[in-house]
């Protein structure tokens, strides 16, 4: 493997793999096909919010196997935190060095200043440190030679370790004191004991310093990768890397679609038009909602009565759906809007593969409707998907990005930063 530090940025190269550069000006991880030019720029968020998440998942787990009397030590919430390299504040975990010998300073050493237990264990062995579990499980050890680096590189080189190898953030934010690269490192515990890659063993080969430099994607073309579920990547490409239609431009659309519908005497039809720029722009009509209540159409009618209560429950979204689904004939050309609400309805009833279909056929109808890029990024989120939730939230974003629909995935973004600074 071929690691990179610089201010700013890293990057690292395994062998036969792509390169993968993390950019934590901008918060970014990029992936670099060399072969073909290309590379593949995504948000860090996504990992993050993976590991956040699944903490809370797995020591769930650990409590479930613990009140069934079962050997729960691989998912102890110390190995969880080691395994996912995150950090359950509320938990307040200590880490002790042990600076004496024998049994009795060994378990003083064990006592933080509040007279709690240690957690982590950090004790020197024949040329390096070791850090253990308070039940003397090995965590992480590394050599005490090394090459040193300024403050800056040691702390690029810890989030390397983070990011790509996880590890302890006590035990990781003490070898970032160090300033330094170790000749050895050992993960242990990384995986449940006996799987393969439980340890892990990296071994300084060769360093150079060279001058400082900025990303190395000069010659590169950015491209969107989407996966299963999701629109096809020349669509993401499209509404993520391209123009956004100009919000101007669409209202008058609209405005112009919506007239030839009452002209025509689908009123149903002209009021989804004004919904549909609400959901792409995040710009409402004055005066929709009384219109609604006001025009005096029989689908119009029955649109405004299976949206007068949100679908939170199986009972409400059993009402809804039906009725959004009957009313698409009459929607005619915003057929598509009826099918975004629709998609909320059926998620909230367990559909979730239906909800996902109803959302891919508004993109296609509408490649720009921020709206269902926004919910399909939820339905990746349940699916613990994080990566493919971003892909979805950057394309909305790009479209309109002060949507009022996207305020809590910036929430959500300001929630893991504050929860886990370190990534960053």
């Amino acid at each position: 493997m071929q690691v990179r530090l610089r201010r700013g940025w890293l990057g690292y190269r395994e062998t036969g793999k792509d390169e993968v550069l993390l950019d934590f000006t901008r918060r970014r991880r990029l992936t670099l096909d060399e072969g073909a030019k290309t590379y593949v720029d995504e948000s860090m968020y996504a990992d993050v919010c993976f590991r956040h998440f699944e903490l809370s998942n797995r020591e769930h787990l650990h409590a479930v196997i613990t009140a069934g009397l079962g050997d729960a030590s691989d998912f102890a919430p110390v190995i969880m935190e080691h395994q996912l390299s995150v950090l359950d504040k509320a938990r307040g975990r200590t880490l002790a060095e042990a600076k004496a010998t024998g049994p009795g300073a060994m378990l003083r050493s064990l006592f933080s200043g509040r007279g709690k237990p240690a957690d982590i264990l950090m004790k020197s062995e024949a040329g390096g440190t070791a850090f253990v579990t308070a039940e003397g499980r090995p965590l992480l050890a590394y050599s005490d030679d090394g090459v040193r680096v300024a403050p800056s590189l040691g702390g690029q080189f810890v989030q390397f370790l983070r990011h790509r190898f996880h590890g302890h953030p006590l035990i990781l934010e003490r070898l970032g004191s160090a300033h330094r690269v170790p000749r050895d490192i050992q993960y242990s515990a990384k995986a449940m004991r006996g799987s393969p890659g439980s340890t892990v063993t990296l071994r300084l080969q060769s360093d150079t310093v060279v001058p400082d430099s900025g990303l190395p994607i000069g010659g590169y073309r950015r491209v969107v990768r989407g996966g299963p579920g999701l629109p096809d990547d020349a669509t993401l490409e499209r509404v993520t890397l391209g123009a956004a239609p100009d919000g101007a431009s669409v209202r008058e659309q609209r405005k112009r679609e919506a007239e030839a519908s009452v002209a025509a005497g689908r009123m149903l039809e002209s009021v989804l038009a004004f919904f549909e720029l609400k959901l792409q722009t995040d710009e409402l009509m004055p005066g929709l909602g009384e219109a609604v209540q006001a025009i005096p159409d029989a689908d119009v009618r029955r649109f405004r009565e299976a949206l007068s209560r949100p679908p939170n429950d199986k009972a409400t979204a059993s009402a809804m759906a039906p009725g959004l689904v009957a009313l698409r004939a009459a929607a005619g050309r915003h057929a598509h809007v009826l099918k975004s609400f629709e998609a909320g309805a059926r998620r909230a009833l367990g559909e979730a593969p239906a909800a996902r279909q109803l959302l891919l056929e508004v993109i296609q109808a509408n490649p720009f409707f921020t709206g269902a890029y926004k919910d399909l990024g939820d339905l990746c989120v349940a699916d613990w998907d994080m990566g493919a939730a971003w892909v979805c939230w950057d394309a909305a974003r790009n479209i309109a990005p002060r949507h009022s629909l996207l305020q809590d995935v910036s929430g959500m973004e300001a929630m893991l930063a504050a929860e886990h600074p370190e990534y960053f």
